[in-house]
């Protein structure tokens, strides 16, 4: 009988083998990120980004102070260190200056920078793009494009609180700042603004601070609608406004090229970009690996890769249990292999195929283990009508969902025919004409 000494050096062993297997991974993962990324936002966009974030979070608290003061001043001693109210009033003069600034500069880089820092407005395009957006968020069946950049909709949100909202913010302050000094040309350079804004220094004010309201509720979405996006997508979106570059699979990054090869008209697929989609194909592995059978999908990928070497078009996804993560990719192709273990109550390590129909959706019968995730994707790119127009499921019968690290002899027995499987699968969608 082995006693835990005798046991170590084995554990350690095996565990260095795991550490080594997870640093090649780990690499392997930064080169397909750093191979699939784009550059989106320029320095320029980056930095107008945070000082116009920076410059509108000092001027609601300094606004806030000036309207309704929360801290005290001591009347102690002299009334220069106790001067709170003018210190406030200066800095939020200032950032005004900085904000201002800023926003012309932004105008300035519209025409000079690159395509996602210009916006389509006036384009019939970028309206039924719009639709098909807001669409998609009420999970309505739509036909909404992949974005790089900006879709239609935040676009529009920009130009309204961004846009028209920082128009707004920097006359009514100007008219504020200068109203004690009508007779000097900055006074008259904006005495034109309460005849804009309801004929009165009342009115000026309200539409002031209701705008700079507006502003918190805009950041507020800005930033849910941010995280969720990159936690959807894992597409980089919160680091991209400090690198510049997100991370977008390469059949994502055509969409750069088509959108030049279409005069910067994003949305609209080009022949070629219809082509190579249609000649692609996405095999997406889904399980977790810490419960032996269950890891299928993910522990058969690197041999799929190796068998498959050669074969041109093919977009191999580690789903682990991502969950609805991964509705981008499943919309995103035309021809889906899904690799997962499946309980459909065969004998233990029977291969399992599902063609696109017999796929459990949100109503069906619950046959994979991982259903309870994936069966929302199938759901939501089904309710958008954006579902792959191939698709079919390969599995095995699990012979144990234990916690262990690696696949069971039963499902090992069963995993070069399923190989051969997919392979004939390929070949079977690449003779069709």
């Amino acid at each position: 009988m082995k006693t835990l000494t005798d046991a170590r050096p084995l554990i350690k062993t095996n565990r260095a083998l795991r550490n080594q297997k997870t640093s090649q991974a780990d690499r392997l993962a930064v080169k397909e990120r750093v191979t699939n990324s784009v550059y989106v936002w320029e320095r320029p966009v980056r930095i107008f980004h945070w000082v116009n974030a920076l410059a509108i979070v000092v001027l609601m608290i300094t606004g806030i102070y000036i309207g309704h003061p929360f801290i005290t001043p001591s009347t102690n001693g002299d009334a220069y260190y106790s001067f709170t109210m003018g210190w406030v009033r200066d800095v939020h003069f200032f950032t005004a200056f900085i904000f201002t600034m800023n926003l012309i500069f932004r105008a300035y880089w519209t025409f000079k920078g690159n395509h996602y820092a210009k916006s389509q407005i006036l384009q019939k395009d970028f309206w039924l793009g719009m639709v098909e957006t807001i669409k998609g968020y009420l999970f309505i069946p739509n036909h909404k494009p992949h974005y790089i950049g900006h879709n239609p909709l935040a676009q529009l949100t920009y130009w309204l609180f961004i846009g028209l909202g920082s128009v707004i913010m920097v006359f009514t302050g100007y008219y504020m700042l200068f109203q004690p000094q009508p007779d000097t040309i900055y006074g008259k350079a904006f005495a034109w603004v309460p005849f804009i804004f309801g004929g009165s220094d009342f009115t000026v004010r309200s539409w002031h601070h209701l705008v700079a309201w507006a502003f918190m509720f805009f950041i507020v979405v800005h930033v849910y609608l941010s995280f969720r996006e990159d936690w959807l997508d894992k597409n980089g979106t919160m680091s991209s406004i400090f690198t510049g570059y997100k991370f977008e699979p390469l059949h994502r990054a055509e969409e750069q090229a088509g959108a030049a090869a279409r005069n910067l008209r994003p949305g609209v697929p080009t022949a070629i970009e219809k082509e190579n989609r249609a000649k692609r194909i996405t095999i997406l592995g889904i399980g977790n690996s810490l419960y032996s059978d269950e890891g299928l999908g993910v522990q058969i990928l690197p041999r799929l890769i190796k068998a498959l070497k050669g074969v041109e078009n093919l977009e191999f996804i580690d789903g682990t249990t991502e969950g609805m993560q991964l509705l981008g990719p499943v919309e995103a192709t035309d021809s889906l292999i899904i690799i997962d273990a499946v309980n459909a109550g065969k004998q233990p390590g029977e291969i399992i195929k599902l063609e696109k129909e017999q796929i459990p959706s949100f109503n069906g019968i619950k046959m994979s283990v991982h259903q309870i995730g994936f069966q929302e994707v199938i759901s939501a790119a089904q309710l958008r009508d954006r579902l792959p127009e191939r698709m079919v499921m390969f599995g095995i019968q699990p012979a144990s969902l234990q916690l262990g690290v690696s696949l069971t002899g039963t499902a090992e027995k069963a995993v070069p025919e399923l190989v051969e499987r997919v392979k004939q699968q390929i070949d079977s969608w690449r003779g069709e004409k």
